[in-house]
């Protein structure tokens, strides 16, 4: 007699205590550091207790997090994605420059440093210049006041998080687009690829093809382009991730296309020049991968971090070497600092711009109360429809600190851009419904709700994940821009031109 196939059963998650383990070691070095740190003080400083402080008690909730997310499989899930940000961002490089302080507060700006000496060394960077020549009261009391407006932001993200209307709304976004059939987006996602190629070749023809790319490899030149290019481009972005939620790649050969037409749109913007822009689509995949075809295992998503960091210290030593020596020698150069842990931690100052934010408002600058929210929407305004519109947050920001010193922007985080338009109140308020909406999207996960509309939920999800990275390290300007850049062609090829299958 012939047995029927059983159903399949789910694999339990391999969360174990190994994972556990290390995360609680990190979080006990982490204290242990900290007071390391405070230990090394001299007996006059007491003042530097509290951010010593500060730091240890963000290090262990943001790990603790992390440990309580990894046992649960759900590494990816939007309060994993802050655990995780907090740690990297808003835990390590405090604790470098608060260990670095004796630096910093003794050895004068670098003026003359190598662009690659800059990377390494904290005497080359923006950060030495601020608390030298910029920084208003002193270093431990401008870093008290950066690592409480984290810690309230954190601590606001959890308690909104835990909230019953939070879990109201997960409940009601998994129901969303369940009156939506499935649809056929598969030509769809062939003509947007086509329509991003050929945002890319309006792109190289306004900065002279391959070679203007390189000549403006280490300026923010290549930029400097339009609403419209970045439209365009955005479309490639959009057919990659309609294309992993809506039609997973089951066979090799759709799993190989789907790898090339990620590396061909990363190395556009590796040519480019911008580390962001090349892992924000990648990050997207992972994302887009890990809902709708199969959760990534710890060790493998362990490997594609330490990848990223890799990649991220190695790429911006080259871009800084450039300015100074020719490409191939700029290249041959890369062995020597692609694992140089200084060019790691260094590599991603959003943290200093928070401390200079912080120290400047309201003591420079007054509070804009909704001001800064205001010009983060506006400022995404064609400009064909609005030309007076402002310009982006972090531009402006830039401009208070330095003038016309440096170019581009500084992005603040949201709690810089909370804390500039209503100071420490504002943090806790917009952290608790950063909470809440980060628990209303569990809702949309595929695995949380009904069959019906779980792409189009997953492609929801994963869409506002990456906006939540954006929103932790960037500003108004950046996420408005990049929801307003990605909504066009997801809109359109959803709501437009799908098909029913």
């Amino acid at each position: 007699m012939r047995v029927p196939p059983q159903p399949a059963t789910k694999r339990p998650a391999r969360t174990g205590g190994l994972r556990a383990t290390a995360l609680s070691a990190a979080a006990t070095l982490t204290l242990v550091a900290c007071g390391y740190g405070v230990a090394a003080l001299p007996g006059a400083t007491v003042a530097a207790l509290p951010h010593w402080g500060l730091i240890a008690v963000l290090g262990a909730a943001s790990l603790a997090t992390l440990v309580v997310v990894c046992r649960a499989g759900d590494l990816l899930s939007p309060l994993g994605i802050v655990a995780l940000i907090t740690l990297v961002y808003f835990v390590i490089r405090p604790l470098q420059l608060a260990l670095s302080a004796d630096e910093l507060l003794h050895q004068s700006y670098d003026v003359f440093a190598d662009p690659v000496d800059a990377i390494l060394n904290l005497r080359g960077q923006e950060v030495s210049l601020f608390v030298h020549s910029r920084m208003v009261g002193s270093f431990d009391a401008a870093m008290t006041k950066a690592m409480a407006a984290l810690v309230v932001l954190y601590g606001a993200v959890l308690w909104g998080y835990r909230l019953r209307f939070g879990r109201l709304l997960a409940v009601r976004s998994s129901r969303l687009f369940a009156g939506i059939g499935d649809l056929d987006l598969r030509w769809v996602v062939a003509a947007w690829l086509v329509v991003g190629l050929g945002g890319e070749a309006i792109v190289f023809a306004r900065i002279g093809g391959p070679g203007g790319a390189l000549a403006g490899f280490s300026t923010q030149g290549n930029f400097a382009g339009d609403f419209v290019s970045l439209v365009l481009l955005n479309f490639y972005t959009a057919a990659l991730v309609l294309w992993v939620c809506f039609h997973p790649p089951a066979q090799r050969r759709e799993q190989v296309l789907l790898v090339v037409a990620a590396a061909q749109l990363a190395a556009f913007f590796a040519l480019l020049g911008s580390r962001t822009l090349v892992l924000v689509p990648l990050l997207l995949v992972v994302l887009a991968w890990n809902e709708r075809v199969r959760p990534w295992r710890g060790r493998t998503m362990a490997i594609a971090a330490v990848c990223g960091l890799v990649f991220a210290s190695a790429y911006l030593t080259l871009r800084e070497d450039v300015r100074d020596r020719p490409l191939l020698a700029a290249i041959a150069n890369i062995p020597h600092h692609v694992v140089d842990v200084r060019a790691m931690l260094n590599a991603s100052p959003v943290f200093d711009q928070l401390l200079a934010e912080t120290n400047f408002i309201p003591a420079v600058a007054p509070y804009r109360y909704g001001g800064e929210l205001a010009q983060g929407v506006l400022g995404q305004i064609p400009s064909i429809v609005y030309p007076a519109k402002p310009e982006a947050t972090d531009v402006t920001f830039r401009k208070l600190l330095w003038g016309e010193r440096f170019l581009a922007g500084r992005p603040v985080g949201i709690a810089g851009e909370l804390h500039r338009d209503f100071g420490f109140p504002g943090i806790l308020l917009g952290g608790l419904l950063l909470g809440i909406l980060a628990r209303a999207l569990t809702g949309m996960r595929s695995r949380a709700g009904a069959l019906p509309g779980r792409e189009l939920r997953a492609l929801v999800y994963v869409v506002c994940l990456m906006l939540l990275y954006q929103c932790l390290i960037g500003s108004w300007s950046l996420v408005f821009g990049s929801a307003l850049a990605i909504a066009i062609p997801l809109v359109l090829a959803v709501r437009i031109f799908a098909r029913p299958a």
